[in-house]
């Protein structure tokens, strides 16, 4: 009966916990983030995003997407698709989970200091700008690609992902037009 009681004052608190989380920012704000950094050979699309509330929690994501230009791909740019046909792509995703109870966990992930190679690429923690932790990973296998993210604050997670490129200093590129100290200060 003790256990059970205990067990219902847990769930009880877990609830209020739920109700008193932080809001996130909306994604509008999170869009002022997205890099405008200009990358040769490659056009800037138009930042999306979006913030949603469920269940007492509030997530928020702003994205913006970069697509190589290529000569055989002008028809399609003009029509605003994107193509898909090996061109290589850059995502970069700027996303509030501060409304995500146990959020803070993940960015424990990034603290440890590890690094794993394979015949096919590589995964290993890095530290961004001196302040930041996280991880970069490279496939330079067959289908290239590359990664790095990390958190601001706990509060925002970061994440550029790269296709059919395994050139992540792109990447880095681009995480210099991101004012991460002014981030890192941001508030709802």
């Amino acid at each position: 009966m003790k256990h059970l009681l205990l067990m219902m004052l847990v769930l009880l608190c877990d609830v209020n916990i739920l109700s008193a989380q932080a809001k996130a920012v909306h994604f509008r704000k999170l869009q002022e983030f997205l890099p405008t950094t200009e990358l040769k050979g490659f056009e800037r699309k138009k930042p999306t995003g979006q913030t949603q509330s469920a269940m007492g929690m509030t997530t928020s994501e702003a994205t913006v997407r970069y697509v190589e230009l290529a000569k055989s791909d002008s028809v399609q740019m003009e029509m605003g698709e994107i193509p898909q046909n090996g061109t290589k792509t850059i995502e970069i995703t700027i996303s509030d989970i501060s409304g995500v109870p146990f959020a803070a966990m993940a960015a424990m992930a990034y603290q440890q200091d590890y690094e794993n190679e394979t015949e096919d690429g590589y995964e290993k923690s890095v530290t961004i700008k001196t302040n930041y932790r996280g991880k970069e990973t490279v496939s330079t296998g067959d289908y290239k690609r590359c990664e790095v993210e990390f958190m601001v604050a706990n509060r925002f997670m970061v994440k550029l992902k790269a296709e059919n490129t395994d050139e992540v200093k792109l990447l880095y590129n681009l995480i210099d037009g991101i004012d991460l100290a002014k981030l890192e200060k941001l508030q709802p």
